[in-house]
């Protein structure tokens, strides 16, 4: 039986927070939101129950950090709604929660010019070694140009191994800074793919011709460690790497060998295997690599966007109404 006193919980850490004003804007006359501090990584069994105890009664939740499994689930009786903040869902058993009646939701395209542009940021960080001629000058007060010879990025190959929203986005970008764009995308056919302003190519052809490769595809069990020793092996010498999609995208062992015999001239990553990350991976050691902490989409332009566009759908489904951004399609509901 649903609780009398309905409300929908909003999940988020100081390091992962959630714009809260669109979030009650939207639910304004639905119900009330509270915030609850779910950690962003897998809960035992014993705090599981705890954290559900703390989401008892919740119809609706805007899951930004944590993970919603099916025995998570299986102890929220009265959730009707899981409103995922951003584009990806792997955070959430989507087939659990169909099974159960929930109804998963989520922002696609809310973040695309945030994350276009942080991977833009990062290619250039990359090519031009700014952040180590930054932090050197920082910390030796010496001044000389000659250990930050980098490489412009005009007249360079992109390779897009996705040109979704984000990745048509930096198709733009990129085309305005004079580069050749290569893209793969399984789900586009090659007419779409040009449309967008690439030119459409296999996997390995993408990854022998690229000078720069950006992934922007989602994690599924496909495209788990889609780039590992062998892709690397296809790419050319000195190519640069720039994910700020999925970390499992990548291989982080074969990438760090890469990094360090010099086959990846440079990588940058906003996101890695394990967030939080194992500080014992060996990426840590790599050479020429830039690492941000999964700050693409964190600009407040952006966080307003996923915040309202969440909200909205959560409000809807609470109000009886379809949502605009379903993923699935509960076979009964809650």
């Amino acid at each position: 039986m649903r609780s009398k006193k309905r409300w929908a919980a909003v999940t988020s850490t100081p390091d992962l927070p959630v714009a809260m004003a669109p979030v009650k804007r939207a639910m304004a006359g639905v119900a009330p939101v509270r915030a609850v501090a779910l950690p962003f990584r897998p809960l035992n069994e014993e705090e599981e129950a705890a954290f559900a105890g703390k989401l008892k009664g919740a119809e609706g939740i805007l899951l930004r950090p944590g993970y919603i499994t099916a025995s998570l689930l299986a102890l929220l009786p009265d959730l009707r709604v899981v409103a995922v903040h951003g584009a990806g869902v792997d955070q959430v058993d989507v087939a659990a929660c169909t099974e159960r009646g929930v109804l998963v939701t989520n922002a696609p395209g809310a973040n695309a010019n945030a994350v276009a542009e942080l991977t833009l940021g990062l290619m250039l960080s990359a090519a031009r070694r700014i952040p180590q001629a930054a932090s050197r000058v920082g910390a030796e007060r010496i001044w000389g140009e000659a250990r930050h010879t980098g490489t412009e990025l005009r007249g360079k190959t992109l390779g897009l191994i996705g040109i979704g929203q984000v990745g048509s986005r930096l198709t733009e970008m990129a085309l305005a800074m004079g580069m050749r764009i290569l893209a793969h995308d399984p789900g586009l056919k090659s007419e779409e793919i040009r449309a967008r302003g690439a030119r459409p190519a296999r996997f390995d052809t993408l990854l022998a011709r690229a000078d720069f490769i950006s992934l922007h595809a989602p994690l599924t069990p496909n495209t788990h460690h889609l780039i590992d020793a062998r892709a690397i092996s296809k790419m050319k010498k000195g190519v640069f790497l720039i994910n700020a999609a999925r970390g499992p995208l990548v291989d982080e062992a074969a990438l760090a060998r890469a990094l360090g015999s010099g086959h990846v001239g440079g990588a940058a990553l906003d996101v890695l295997e394990g967030e939080p990350p194992d500080p014992e991976s060996a990426i840590f050691d790599a050479p020429n690599l830039i690492l941000t902490p999964h700050m693409a989409g964190s600009t407040q332009e952006c966080l307003e966007a996923i915040a309202s566009w969440a909200g909205e759908d959560i409000a809807r489904v609470m109000s009886g109404r379809k949502p605009r951004y379903p993923v699935n399609k509960p076979r009964k509901t809650v």
